[in-house]
């Protein structure tokens, strides 16, 4: 689909027709991962890995459902919530804290929790504030019924160092990532760097406090993490998800527009990056947020969402 098709569509009133399908067509697929996840019998572990706002939680929030439709309970946990917080953070080079390292993690605890939770054992609940960058154990514990699955999700939920004391023949892996197909210019459509940052700058605005220009500043960060521990390991994973929606630019807009503007008047108009996305964002009519189906994995980015986060 074109960006004036899709435009087409918006002008006209028929957008929901769009929308429908391709939420449909990422059912459909996430359907067809979960058929072949409970026919791999000793399959006990899901590893959901992508990178940096690539829809991973929702995603695999999907997957849980999906497994319970062919009657297997599947429980869900982040690497996220087993950040070590900013006091026992690695760091770079340079000496600033580095998030995208994989040590980010609690390793130890993580793998601990995960082969208690195979066991059949009870474990605390552990989330991480991301407010203060500090775990938080609240008064709640988890635990997997016979024959369940975990589905854990993460940028480094493929990384081998999380989960090498539990075989392979109990994991099955899935990397996520958005692969755009709206063509805007004459075949050029946005890159998976382009969604993700979009989908980053949102995000961070609406739910971790932080400014369109610290967003900015970080990205480069971010995708150089990618490179060195993402990267290195997604041609391991067993299945592939297109977490991307051909409406979302158009339902984004209406978030990402006055961000991306304070970031352009904060740095001018030499930020390559702010300026390809303000380029891309004009070739779309905006889409009310009202018309994002509650369950929607951009829902994840804006908010909103009837799954619980």
């Amino acid at each position: 689909m074109t960006s004036e098709e899709l435009n087409n569509y918006i002008r006209g009133g028929i957008v929901n027709e769009v929308i429908r399908v391709a939420e449909a067509r990422q059912v459909k697929r996430l359907s067809h991962i979960a058929d072949e996840i409970c026919a791999r019998k000793t399959v006990r572990l899901v590893l959901v890995c992508g990178a940096s706002a690539a829809g991973k939680t929702t995603t695999a929030k999907r997957i849980c459902t999906q497994l319970m439709v062919n009657d297997r309970f599947a429980l869900h946990l982040s690497t996220d919530d087993y950040f070590v917080g900013d006091k026992r953070n690695p760091r770079d080079e340079n000496g600033n804290l580095d998030y995208e390292h994989v040590e980010c993690v609690d390793i130890p605890r993580l793998a601990e929790d995960i082969e208690a939770l195979l066991r059949g054992e009870s474990v605390p609940r552990r989330r991480f504030d991301f407010v203060n960058h500090e775990p938080v154990y609240p008064d709640e514990t988890v635990t997997l019924r016979p024959g369940g699955i975990v589905v854990l999700e993460g940028i480094h939920a493929l990384n081998p160092r999380l989960t090498e004391s539990i075989g392979d023949a109990l994991k099955y892996r899935l990397f996520i990532e958005p692969q755009p197909d709206l063509d805007i210019f004459g075949g050029i459509t946005p890159s998976s760097s382009d969604a993700r940052f979009l989908r980053r700058m949102v995000r961070d605005n609406q739910f971790r406090k932080m400014s369109p220009l610290a967003t900015v500043e970080l990205w480069p960060g971010v995708l150089a993490g990618e490179r060195k521990w993402i990267d290195p390991f997604r041609g391991h994973a067993d299945a592939t998800f297109n977490s991307y929606l051909i409406y979302e630019l158009a339902a984004l807009k209406p978030y990402v527009g006055g961000l991306l503007e304070l970031a352009r008047l904060a740095l001018g108009d030499g930020n390559r990056q702010v300026m390809n996305m303000i380029r891309l964002l004009k070739a779309v009519e905006p889409i009310s947020p009202e018309a994002v189906p509650g369950d929607s994995i951009l829902r994840e980015t804006i908010g909103g969402s009837q799954l619980e986060y």
